[in-house]
Protein backbone atom coordinates (compact mmCIF):
# COMPACT_ATOMS: atom_id res chain seq x y z
CA UNK A 1 0.00 0.00 0.00
CA UNK A 2 2.70 2.15 0.85
CA UNK A 3 4.44 1.71 -2.43
CA UNK A 4 1.51 2.77 -4.69
CA UNK A 5 0.91 5.82 -2.61
CA UNK A 6 3.78 6.90 -3.85
CA UNK A 7 3.27 5.54 -7.24
CA UNK A 8 0.35 7.77 -6.94
CA UNK A 9 2.03 10.96 -5.81
CA UNK A 10 5.22 10.25 -8.17
CA UNK A 11 2.61 10.37 -11.23
CA UNK A 12 1.11 13.62 -9.44
CA UNK A 13 3.81 15.25 -9.59
CA UNK A 14 5.00 15.03 -13.05
CA UNK A 15 1.77 15.99 -14.43
CA UNK A 16 2.05 18.83 -12.53
CA UNK A 17 5.52 19.56 -13.50
CA UNK A 18 4.80 19.04 -16.84
CA UNK A 19 1.76 21.45 -16.88
CA UNK A 20 3.52 24.25 -15.07
CA UNK A 21 7.27 23.99 -16.21
CA UNK A 22 9.32 26.77 -17.22
CA UNK A 23 12.12 24.51 -18.26
CA UNK A 24 13.98 24.57 -21.67
CA UNK A 25 12.49 23.39 -24.63
CA UNK A 26 14.01 20.81 -26.69
CA UNK A 27 15.01 22.12 -30.04
CA UNK A 28 12.83 20.76 -32.67
CA UNK A 29 11.32 22.42 -35.56
CA UNK A 30 8.65 24.23 -33.39
CA UNK A 31 10.45 25.29 -30.67
CA UNK A 32 9.93 29.36 -32.57
CA UNK A 33 6.08 28.79 -31.89
CA UNK A 34 6.56 27.14 -28.52
CA UNK A 35 8.78 30.31 -27.13
CA UNK A 36 7.01 33.02 -29.18
CA UNK A 37 4.71 34.01 -26.00
CA UNK A 38 5.16 34.22 -22.36
CA UNK A 39 5.47 30.98 -20.19
CA UNK A 40 4.36 32.47 -17.71
CA UNK A 41 4.51 35.74 -14.97
CA UNK A 42 7.18 36.32 -12.97
CA UNK A 43 8.96 39.31 -10.21
CA UNK A 44 12.18 40.45 -10.93
CA UNK A 45 13.11 42.77 -8.10
CA UNK A 46 9.15 43.10 -7.02
CA UNK A 47 8.35 44.47 -10.30
CA UNK A 48 5.72 41.69 -12.34
CA UNK A 49 6.37 40.90 -15.70
CA UNK A 50 6.09 38.44 -18.49
CA UNK A 51 8.63 35.48 -18.10
CA UNK A 52 10.03 34.45 -21.80
CA UNK A 53 12.64 31.97 -22.82
CA UNK A 54 14.54 31.60 -25.59
CA UNK A 55 16.74 28.39 -27.44
CA UNK A 56 19.75 28.34 -28.96
CA UNK A 57 21.15 24.47 -29.89
CA UNK A 58 24.00 23.02 -31.98
CA UNK A 59 21.95 21.20 -34.24
CA UNK A 60 21.62 20.80 -38.05
CA UNK A 61 19.08 23.67 -38.97
CA UNK A 62 15.40 23.06 -39.48
CA UNK A 63 13.53 24.24 -42.95
CA UNK A 64 12.13 26.41 -40.50
CA UNK A 65 14.60 28.26 -38.70
CA UNK A 66 18.51 28.12 -38.04
CA UNK A 67 18.91 26.94 -34.23
CA UNK A 68 22.04 28.42 -33.69
CA UNK A 69 20.62 32.00 -33.79
CA UNK A 70 17.42 33.52 -31.80
CA UNK A 71 16.42 36.96 -31.31
CA UNK A 72 14.65 38.87 -28.42
CA UNK A 73 12.79 41.51 -28.64
CA UNK A 74 12.27 44.10 -25.58
CA UNK A 75 9.27 46.57 -26.71
CA UNK A 76 9.11 50.13 -26.50
CA UNK A 77 8.88 51.49 -23.21
CA UNK A 78 9.87 47.85 -21.07
CA UNK A 79 12.59 46.96 -19.78
CA UNK A 80 14.21 43.19 -20.03
CA UNK A 81 16.38 42.04 -16.40
CA UNK A 82 16.57 38.98 -14.48
CA UNK A 83 18.60 36.78 -16.46
CA UNK A 84 18.99 33.11 -15.77
CA UNK A 85 19.70 29.93 -17.63
CA UNK A 86 16.69 27.87 -17.31
CA UNK A 87 18.97 24.56 -19.05
CA UNK A 88 21.62 23.99 -20.53
CA UNK A 89 23.57 20.88 -22.54
CA UNK A 90 27.12 19.77 -23.27
CA UNK A 91 29.26 23.21 -23.95
CA UNK A 92 27.47 26.02 -25.54
CA UNK A 93 29.25 28.87 -26.74
CA UNK A 94 27.22 32.22 -27.04
CA UNK A 95 26.65 35.65 -27.53
CA UNK A 96 23.84 37.99 -27.45
CA UNK A 97 24.28 41.30 -29.59
CA UNK A 98 23.11 44.09 -30.38
CA UNK A 99 20.89 44.13 -33.75
CA UNK A 100 21.56 47.90 -34.47
CA UNK A 101 25.08 48.25 -33.82
CA UNK A 102 26.51 44.54 -33.97
CA UNK A 103 28.31 45.20 -30.43
CA UNK A 104 28.28 41.66 -28.30
CA UNK A 105 26.94 42.67 -24.73
CA UNK A 106 27.44 39.40 -23.32
CA UNK A 107 29.20 36.44 -23.93
CA UNK A 108 28.92 32.89 -22.30
CA UNK A 109 30.59 32.63 -19.15
CA UNK A 110 30.05 35.70 -17.71
CA UNK A 111 27.92 36.59 -14.70
CA UNK A 112 24.06 37.20 -16.01
CA UNK A 113 22.71 38.59 -13.03
CA UNK A 114 23.58 42.57 -14.10
CA UNK A 115 22.16 42.53 -17.68
CA UNK A 116 19.23 44.81 -18.42
CA UNK A 117 17.75 46.44 -21.73
CA UNK A 118 15.32 48.99 -22.23
CA UNK A 119 13.53 48.82 -25.31
CA UNK A 120 13.39 52.46 -25.83
CA UNK A 121 11.12 54.90 -27.70
CA UNK A 122 10.48 52.11 -30.21
CA UNK A 123 11.26 49.02 -29.01
CA UNK A 124 15.11 47.04 -29.34
CA UNK A 125 16.34 43.80 -31.17
CA UNK A 126 18.59 41.52 -29.63
CA UNK A 127 20.20 38.38 -31.04
CA UNK A 128 21.31 34.71 -29.64
CA UNK A 129 24.04 33.40 -31.19
CA UNK A 130 25.80 30.33 -30.98
CA UNK A 131 29.20 29.38 -32.51
CA UNK A 132 28.83 26.53 -33.61
CA UNK A 133 32.42 25.36 -34.04
CA UNK A 134 33.57 26.16 -30.28
CA UNK A 135 30.46 24.67 -28.91
CA UNK A 136 29.98 20.56 -28.78
CA UNK A 137 27.87 19.22 -31.12
CA UNK A 138 24.46 18.76 -29.77
CA UNK A 139 24.92 21.65 -27.10
CA UNK A 140 22.45 24.09 -26.35
CA UNK A 141 21.17 27.06 -23.89
CA UNK A 142 17.94 28.04 -22.65
CA UNK A 143 17.66 31.27 -21.54
CA UNK A 144 14.97 32.61 -19.38
CA UNK A 145 14.34 36.57 -18.43
CA UNK A 146 11.12 38.81 -17.45
CA UNK A 147 10.06 41.59 -19.46
CA UNK A 148 8.38 44.59 -17.77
Amino acid sequence: MKNLFYFVLAVLFIQLANTTSTQAQACRPDTRMVETPPVGKKKCNTIPGDYFNRSICNVAPFRTYDPLKNEIFVPAGKTMSCFSIVSSVGTPVWKIVDSATGITIYTSGAPLGGLSFSGGRSGKLFKMEMDAGASTSGASVTLGYIIF
